[in-house]
């Protein structure tokens, strides 16, 4: 019995392996099978507007309390940075942060705010500032983290955003470094 077992998986395994080399493809011949054999979209860019960061002022009209998605943030520059932290509440990132490892240095961060990148400055220098919660400015726009006490490179955090004397908190999110 144990004997037409070894025999059977054998027989079964050449079976299995056994393919005409002929018909062997790659992924290109595999789209070609599935697909109607033109050459899959590249997708359109997002407008370099939308990915820079090029105010550090709320726009006008805006709601600044109301941040929104980062979505693409490829040409956000935060300057030399050894660090930084991102805010994500319900795994949508809303505050993106850096920092060179210099407390002479204020760290830099990035909102969007009317869907548009909005540039922050530190009010404390270096990642350490970071990396315990930063208050982060803009013309028109305070937004503060608090994460909760430890060191662990991720932390639930509450986010503050003040503007206009008034102020709101978006609680239980995610304070993620490193």
């Amino acid at each position: 019995m144990k004997r037409m077992l070894t025999i059977s998986a054998a027989l079964l395994l050449v079976a299995c392996s056994q393919g005409d080399a002929d018909q062997a493809q790659g992924g290109d011949d595999f789209a070609d099978r599935v697909g109607s054999g033109a050459p899959m979209p590249k997708g359109t860019n997002a407008p370099p507007e939308s990915t820079q960061a090029r105010t550090s002022a709320v726009p006008a009209g805006a709601d600044p309390m109301a941040l929104e998605k980062l979505g693409n943030i490829a040409q956000v520059d935060l300057g030399k940075r050894d660090g930084g932290c991102t805010f994500s509440k319900d795994s949508v990132e809303l505050l993106m942060t850096g920092a060179p490892d210099d407390a002479a240095v204020p760290g830099r961060g990035v909102v969007r705010i009317g869907g548009d990148l909005i540039n922050m400055t530190a009010e404390e220098g270096g990642l350490d500032a970071i990396y315990a919660g930063p208050t982060m400015v803009a013309d028109g726009v305070t937004v503060k983290v608090v994460p909760a006490k430890g060191l662990d490179s991720m932390r639930t955090a509450d986010l503050y955003v003040a503007a206009d004397g008034q102020q709101r908190k978006i609680a239980g999110g995610q304070w993620a470094c490193g």
